[in-house]
């Protein structure tokens, strides 16, 4: 039962090359890259962020790479910081093949790259092996909802969490190390052992207010372990070199009931899912996004001001109004994040203009935000059954993103559907309307005006650079 998986693995990452990757990944990979440190960037507000780098400070090190943005500090601490900077607006794309993959998987192949002076085009690759990898673990275990063949085609999974991730961390860390097949075993070993429980269905069903250690599933602690385990192989630490294969592999070990091995090799370093990845456009929760687009379509379209509206019912899937989405008292930016009729509220006030001032105090503690909040209603969207059905029998997962609203004001009822959110695949997002959240996001941050042009010039040219640590050097103060 599942031979040879860690070594089939390892073998994939070690025999991908440059080379093999299409153009369209390129040109992708770089545009996640830039979303990833705008996203850091604009995290600066958060005292998530805040706290991170308080405890980086406290913790010392070597200033071996830079913290985006920040100072620099050892590698394992830089990869911690990045990641929590990274998610903390919950702004940072989604996918490939499952929800957030970035704040795991990027920030070790950034510290390494810049450890071993990696060219810009050994970034790229480790980046794609990093996503593909971990998105292709957790599409591997049981997910937060597991098929079935009979109605409603899904159950919830209890031991659910994208710490799977931690492989693909792993991947492109070894990858810019040039470690061997012995080698990235073993810190495939020592990082799948050394994985936080699978606690994300447990956050779901949390009442109270929004906790930081988001999903269960803690960035920095993943990413840290991440870099620690592919440094510690690099210098002949051992760990369990078949973690993933036989009866008792790591997808016993995190309560999966199954194992799908095809997810995980089939096609790995030919087969890409980049091009699934989606921006988003919002600083919030993915689930709401089609929503807040259609309020602002209404609002724009009418000329409705918020002071107008009577009610306002969104209609989508029922994982809109899970436990930890149903918090109406905002007291801090992890509140914003998830409550479900605080993003309602926002978006008939600066749906137009999403960005991270959405989780600033004097933002979410206006108090016309907060009286249109009791005006927000939820409802299951009239053909979800029909929906679920059709993503379940896709093989896809049965989460319908989404939504049908209806904002009654001026004595009309007005409605829109958006069934698929902005920067996804059949609503993409544009090139510079990418470069143009970048902008805006580090404009909360001290990286200076002029610095984040060059940000921008040196990721659209990343395969020309020799020394990624040149792209480091307008980041780091």
């Amino acid at each position: 039962m599942f031979e040879n998986v860690t070594q089939q693995l390892a073998q994939s990452v070690i025999e991908t090359s440059y080379s093999r990757l299409p153009q369209e990944v390129i040109e992708k990979i770089k545009l996640m890259l830039l979303d990833s440190i705008g996203c850091a960037l604009g995290g600066y507000i958060t005292d998530r962020a805040r706290i991170a780098l308080e405890l980086v400070e406290e913790f010392g090190g070597n200033p071996q790479a830079s913290i985006i943005g920040s100072r620099r500090t050892s590698y394992a601490l830089a990869a911690f910081a990045n990641s929590e900077l990274i998610n903390s607006l919950d702004y940072d794309y989604i996918g490939p093949l499952t929800s957030h993959v970035a704040p795991y998987v990027t920030t070790p192949s950034l510290a390494i790259a810049e450890r071993e002076h990696s060219s810009g085009k050994d970034l790229i690759l480790a980046l794609a092996l990093a996503h593909e990898v971990g998105g292709r673990m957790v599409s591997a275990l049981a997910q937060h909802k597991i098929l079935k063949e009979e109605p409603p085609y899904y159950e919830e999974s209890p031991r659910f969490s994208t710490t799977s991730e931690v492989f693909g961390s792993v991947a492109g860390a070894g990858k810019l190390l040039d470690l061997d097949a012995v080698e990235i075993t073993n810190a495939f070993g020592i990082a799948g052992a050394s994985t936080v429980v699978p606690g994300n269905i447990k956050w779901e069903h949390m009442s109270g207010p929004s906790i930081m250690a988001k999903y269960n599933c803690w960035a920095g602690w993943v990413s840290q372990l991440a870099v620690v385990a592919a440094l510690a192989a690099e210098k002949g630490f051992t760990g369990d070199r078949t973690i993933l294969d036989g009866e008792f592999g790591f997808w016993n070990i995190v309560g999966s009931p199954f194992f799908k091995v095809d997810n995980l090799l089939d096609g790995l370093g030919e087969v890409w899912h980049i091009g699934e990845v989606r921006f988003k456009m919002y600083p919030t929760c993915f689930v709401y996004h089609t929503a807040i687009e259609g309020i602002s379509r209404i609002m724009q379209e009418h000329e409705i001001k918020p002071e107008a509206i009577d009610e306002i019912v969104v209609k989508g899937d029922p994982i809109i109004q899970t436990e930890n989405r149903l918090g109406t008292e905002i007291v801090s930016f992890a509140d914003t994040q998830f409550s479900n009729t605080f993003n309602i509220a926002i978006a008939a006030f600066h749906g137009n203009s999403p960005g991270p001032a959405w989780q600033l105090p004097a933002v979410f503690n206006d108090p016309r935000i907060k009286a249109l909040m009791q005006k927000v209603k939820f409802d299951t969207h009239p053909q979800i059954d029909e929906l679920i059905t059709g993503l379940a029998k896709a093989g896809k997962l049965p989460i319908y993103m989404g939504s049908i609203v209806e904002v009654t004001a001026k004595g009309r009822k007005f409605t829109e559907e958006v069934p698929a959110p902005k920067g996804s695949r059949d609503n993409p997002a544009t090139k510079a309307e990418i470069i143009e959240k970048f902008r805006n996001n580090a404009c909360y941050s001290t990286v200076k005006s002029a610095k984040v042009r060059d940000v921008i010039e040196m990721i659209d040219h990343l395969e020309e650079i020799d020394d990624v640590s040149k792209l480091f050097a307008p980041l780091t103060l």
